[in-house]
């Protein structure tokens, strides 16, 4: 059982909001979780039914979707993901480079994939290439070069299976989204889901917080051999352990240690706008245009 579309992106771009949606509909099924089968280390072709078991929930006549915001950013993944479903949809999901970048700076702190920093100094590590031990650092900034991500997948997919939102346009207008990316599923246009006025998840911007989820989360993950990815330890320890560090974190940490988004100084956003800004005229061509905000950069409180 191969699933018919897959939301391929991009990280930290509301890719979770757009699940909740899509999976409220009756003609569709998803599993309410990420699946990353497809990427390195853990890919290998001869274990489909292993990716497919995700899927065994599914009715009849159910479309079949899943949802990996990781996939756009990684080379690999395209020629994978063609050889299984050269005729699959992909849907792609964008935000603000730069928001996306900062809110994902958060959230790999929280992962383990970036030591706990300010962010003025961790990001201009991170810019620099200078973060030692965490080698998946540097997509923070690489898998917010969508132009670039998305000329990978035309190698493989024609336009008509590729669709192109905007996170603007969704919180705009989430309705209209929904309709247009229901029809192009081949479900019931007209749906509507209860998750509609839901919104993307926040990255968590205190600290404090995030040293506190650490210093117990770090010590249930079992790293692979480079660092590049983890499973939580199981058990009758590490179980009730994990469990206990997410209610910990949801009804203590995130109340007592509250912290608005950070505004990076000035220096790091002009960095940062040279960082994305031919990749972000080559996005422009492609879709014909792209919101002001895009293009002028975001503005922060200084």
């Amino acid at each position: 059982m191969i699933p018919e579309f897959f939301v391929i992106g991009a990280q930290k771009a509301g890719s979770t909001y757009l699940l909740e949606c899509l999976n409220e509909h009756p003609r569709i099924f998803m599993p309410p979780y990420e699946v990353r089968f497809f990427e390195d280390p853990e890919y290998d072709s001869s274990r489909m039914q292993d990716f497919e078991q995700h899927f065994e929930g599914a009715k009849a006549n159910q479309v079949i979707g899943v949802k990996r915001p990781n996939i756009l950013g990684r080379p690999e993944c395209p020629a994978r993901l063609a050889e299984h479903m050269p005729h699959g949809k992909l849907i792609v999901i964008l935000r603000e480079p730069i928001q996306r970048a900062l809110s994902a700076y958060f959230h790999y702190m929280k992962t383990g994939l970036l030591p706990v920093k300010p962010l003025d100094q961790g990001m201009r590590a991170v810019i620099d290439g200078t973060v030692p031990g965490y080698p998946r650092a540097s997509e923070v900034l690489t898998f917010g070069l969508y132009a670039e991500s998305l000329a990978r997948f035309d190698k493989y997919y024609p336009s008509g299976q590729i669709y192109i939102t905007l996170l603007d346009e969704i919180r705009n207008n989430p309705a209209a989204e929904l309709e247009q990316l229901y029809r192009f599923l081949g479900v019931d246009s007209e749906y509507q889901p209860r998750a509609i006025g839901g919104r993307p998840m926040a990255s968590p911007y205190s600290l404090t917080r995030l040293r506190l989820w650490n210093a117990i989360d770090g010590a249930c993950r079992r790293w692979n051999a480079d660092r590049t990815n983890f499973v939580r330890r199981s058990g009758p320890f590490w179980t009730p352990l994990v469990k206990l560090n997410q209610a910990l974190d949801k009804q203590v940490w995130e109340r007592l240690f509250t912290a608005k988004r950070p505004s990076p100084q000035q220096s790091l956003q002009s960095e940062l706008a040279d960082f994305y800004r031919q990749d972000l005229q080559a996005l422009e061509q492609r879709l014909g245009s792209l919101p002001d905000s895009w293009k002028s950069g975001p503005q922060f409180d200084h």
